[in-house]
């Protein structure tokens, strides 16, 4: 009889990595029938998957109350329907691959489902690499685990990491930069291949609109044109790439970008590196984002990396974060 494992991540790049663990035989996970918990409509690859139990929730970060009200009643909605759809494994001998028990769903299937043998976390970027609790979030309060619990959907609070890895429980966390971890005795390498190819004048820049929010539209798009001229005057005539931060407003930078500079958006959802070898870019640049930490491990030696960091009272420092960044010698700039 086929081992069972249930997978739920919750954003492409999870998704990216649980199929990615598939492929490369990863707990002999080819020879297991997989089932992807899909609640957020993820894309997904057909051949990595015995059965998908899927509906549509948005995750998109919304500014207006009303729409961002409307839509976690939503999310609560489907996740009802979808743990109920999950009721004939809830008895069964199975794995539990998931993200952090700050989701809903996740956090119900982790306690409620009595005879999960082994628990494994997938990265989902900065999140795993410092420790962080559910404190100040909906599931840190208990009179909201009581109201979850009566719609049919249990769900607890604990202590300790977001993700539970501290627990007895969970087995071991999937990381691409296992040492560097929150827990590094719990955590294994993610598989991957570094690639190769001719580097050209090309630069990319993984955009973090969501920071708007908190240093003003305004200060966001001059940040922007801040890295641009210095990647004209540090490397001359390049050709510009841009990708969006997926929850953030893209028609901000857009119009931005299209206004000022000859510039290629990237309009792809997926995670950039799933695609970026398509681009073979010589610079990368983000505003801290995780995603520059896994591009320096996969990409050629020789593509520079930058992360340009706003010092602003509404931020905190990430220290621990920008150790790591100077550790992999990704050059960090200050925005005042």
């Amino acid at each position: 009889m086929k081992r069972v494992n249930l997978f739920l991540p919750i954003t492409p790049y999870t998704l990216s990595i649980a199929e990615s663990l598939i492929e490369n035989d990863v707990n002999e996970l080819s020879r297991s029938k997989n089932i992807l918990i899909n609640p957020h409509g993820l894309k997904y690859k057909k051949e990595c998957w015995d059965e998908v139990i899927e509906d549509y929730s948005s995750r998109e970060v919304q500014n207006n109350f009303l729409k961002k009200y409307f839509n976690f009643l939503k999310q609560i909605f489907v996740f009802i329907k979808v743990y109920k759809r999950l009721a004939k494994y809830k008895d069964s001998v199975l794995d539990f691959y998931y993200v952090d028990l700050a989701h809903v769903l996740s956090n119900s299937i982790f306690f409620s489902f009595k005879n999960i043998e082994k628990r494994f976390v997938l990265e989902d970027g900065m999140l795993n690499y410092y420790k962080l609790t559910i404190e100040g979030k909906m599931l840190g309060k208990r009179s909201v685990n009581g109201f979850f619990k009566i719609l049919g959907l249990p769900t607890k609070f604990f202590f300790g990491d977001i993700t539970g890895i501290e627990m007895d429980d969970v087995n071991k966390q999937f990381v691409f930069f296992p040492k560097f971890a929150f827990m590094p005795t719990k955590s294994e390498q993610i598989p991957y291949a570094r690639f190769e190819y001719e580097l050209s004048n090309k630069v990319l820049i993984l955009g973090q609109e969501p920071i708007s929010k908190f240093v003003t539209e305004d200060k966001y798009l001059n940040s922007l044109d801040l890295i641009i001229q210095d990647m004209i005057i540090n490397f001359g005539d390049v050709e510009l790439y841009y990708k969006p931060h997926h929850h953030g407003k893209k028609k901000l930078s857009r119009e931005f970008l299209k206004k000022n500079y000859k510039v290629n958006f990237i309009e792809n959802n997926l995670p950039i590196h799933i695609f970026i070898k398509e681009i073979s870019p010589s610079v990368i640049v983000s505003y801290g984002s995780t995603a520059s930490l896994n591009l320096k491990l996969l990409l050629p030696e020789n593509v520079k990396s930058y992360v340009y960091l706003f010092r602003d009272s509404k931020l905190p420092t990430n220290t621990y974060l920008e150790t790591l960044f100077a550790k992999l010698g990704i050059l960090i700039t200050e925005i005042k």
